[in-house]
């Protein structure tokens, strides 16, 4: 569980999960193909991505129903409240997203689906 839990910081900090030292990312949305420390490559397949996609539609789906909550528990115009919470979701959707891509990866790893070239 340890080792779960160590692999998931480590890609949250956008660093290879096999060798923990090389970055993920190029540049904000530019991932890397291979670690430039280790040269394990963080795809194999193409569609692996929709694992990051699916986490941030998650976190973006709770963030609609806690704004539904506010709407339904507060007095604050309804309005305020939609516009408000689209606007924090964008911006949550294409700031969180290399963070997601990243977790995905460390997910893929820990399954065995990305592993170091021998």
């Amino acid at each position: 569980m340890f080792r779960v839990l160590r692999i998931l910081c480590v890609t949250m900090l956008l660093r290879c999960p096999a060798c923990q030292r090389g970055q993920m990312f190029r540049t904000l949305f530019q991932m890397n193909v291979r670690c430039p420390v280790c040269g394990v490559v963080f795809e194999r397949d193409a569609g692996e991505v929709t694992g990051a996609m699916a986490i941030n539609t998650a976190l973006m789906s709770i963030m609609a129903i806690a704004g539904a909550a506010l709407a339904i528990v507060t007095d604050f115009p309804a309005g305020w409240i939609i516009g408000g919470t689209a606007v924090v979701m964008v911006l949550f959707g294409v700031f969180f997203y290399r963070h997601a891509r990243a977790v995905w990866v460390g997910i893929l790893f820990l399954t065995g689906a990305i592993f170091e070239d021998v």
